[in-house]
């Protein structure tokens, strides 16, 4: 077969797509000349909050600075001081990227780390459950691949031990639970980032909306917590020039609001085309023998639907959903590399995350392990990404789906 090149990310061709929009929305930065945290900001956060459902949005320069900032909220709310206490303790995952935890750390808390469900990479409800003790304050579950985690029994935890939620949606922008008498149209999803506390986002330019560099949104119903992130992200200030807290430099600038206008009124479209892309390979490469694909549904409740109250959350009957930020399959881990190797070779640009857990990172040593964490290692040696960007054209996807069959006969 003739030799294709792949991108995981294809941002030319989305430019491509976004031209004349992206166009408009940089020409009015130019024209306003206000960089930081002006009009296209504030406009940015409006549009965001009407499309999550969410009373508050308070636009930042990364997803890592808004889960920290999530996070020191909750310390400033709960505790009456600006960081949690070393003993205090939140649960997440090891199977993610590094900032996840990083951002426990940098709030003052311990971090827990706990196994995930094998079939959805996601954390183990389970697991959290039997890690609690009387020094836990929070769950931190991370959305991977773009699935949602098993909310229901997350938020039924939390509920039971007085703990909060901090959701990382970094990679999942869109998804969420579908309610079931609606149908299954990803508009009507109560969206992930609006059912814990706090929902942190990244617009890392990869993401399913992502920015031309770095960029994040914290979102929240909590009145006082947002007015506690609107003065962390601009230095602790209150007023101009007096300080209550010390803060951080994490505003979003203008020129990334813009860009992140443009696209977001594409961005369901844009996922209804990963799902799509997502179906294709499922029907090409299902019943081959070492490969297991993504599941959408978290095998520790197969019907999972969310029933209960939490915070901003009441779903009497809804299912959880996949966008695909990731479409993640996972191989024997005697061949992935070999299959990395292979399909790189072949101009595909697949890519494993995360060979190493963050529980064997130096950074994390002095992290508390909770069981063990069987399932996380055996994924970091296993899972293999591939391309799963909106514009994929069908011999695209043929031709990957070919590639793997045809290394997977040998």
């Amino acid at each position: 077969m003739k030799k294709l090149t792949i991108p995981l990310v294809d941002l030319k061709r989305e430019y491509a797509f976004l031209k004349k929009g992206i166009g408009r929305q940089i020409k009015d930065c130019l024209a306003s000349q206000h960089w930081i945290l002006g009009e296209k900001v504030t406009q940015f956060e409006k549009e965001l909050s009407k499309y999550l459902k969410s009373k508050y949005i308070i636009g930042l320069n990364s997803g890592t600075d808004a889960i920290i900032l999530s996070l020191r909220a909750q310390a400033m709310k709960l505790k009456g001081k600006e960081y949690f206490d070393k003993e205090d303790e939140i649960i997440t995952t090891p199977f993610t990227f590094i900032a996840t935890a990083e951002a426990i750390i940098r709030s003052g808390a311990t971090v827990v780390f706990v196994d995930i469900d094998p079939e959805t990479f996601n954390i183990n409800p389970q697991c959290i459950r039997e890690a609690i003790n009387k020094n836990t304050v929070g769950i931190l579950p991370v959305h991977l691949f773009g699935l949602a985690c098993d909310m229901e029994n997350i938020v039924e935890i939390a509920k039971e031990n007085d703990l909060f939620i901090v959701e990382d949606v970094a990679q999942a922008f869109g998804a969420g639970y579908v309610s079931e008498d609606r149908g299954q149209k990803i508009e009507d999803r109560k969206k992930l980032g609006t059912i814990g506390n706090c929902g942190a986002f990244s617009f890392f330019p990869s993401k399913n909306l992502g920015s031309y560099g770095d960029a994040g949104a914290i979102s929240t119903d909590d009145r006082k917590v947002a007015e506690l992130i609107v003065t962390l992200r601009n230095h602790g200030q209150t007023h101009q020039y007096d300080a209550n807290y010390i803060g951080y430099n994490s505003r979003l600038d203008s020129i990334q609001a813009a860009i992140l206008l443009a696209k977001l009124k594409y961005v369901d479209k844009f996922n209804n085309l990963r799902i799509k892309i997502a179906q294709k390979y499922h029907d090409g490469l299902k019943n081959i023998k070492n490969i297991y694909l993504p599941s959408a549904i978290p095998s520790t409740r197969p019907s999972a639907r969310l029933r209960t109250s939490f915070g901003r959350c009441h779903m009497p009957s809804s299912t959880p959903q996949h966008v695909y930020n990731l479409y993640t399959i996972k191989v024997a881990a005697n061949i992935r590399d070999g299959m990395l190797k292979f399909l790189n070779s072949a101009g595909i640009q697949a890519r494993s995350y995360y060979p190493l857990p963050l529980h064997k990172m130096e950074a994390f040593k002095t992290a508390k392990i909770s069981g063990n964490l069987i399932n996380t290692e055996e994924a970091s040696r296993g899972v293999l990404s591939l391309p799963v960007n909106p514009f994929l054209k069908n011999r695209e996807i043929d031709y990957i789906i070919e590639n793997i069959r045809v290394l997977a006969k040998k």
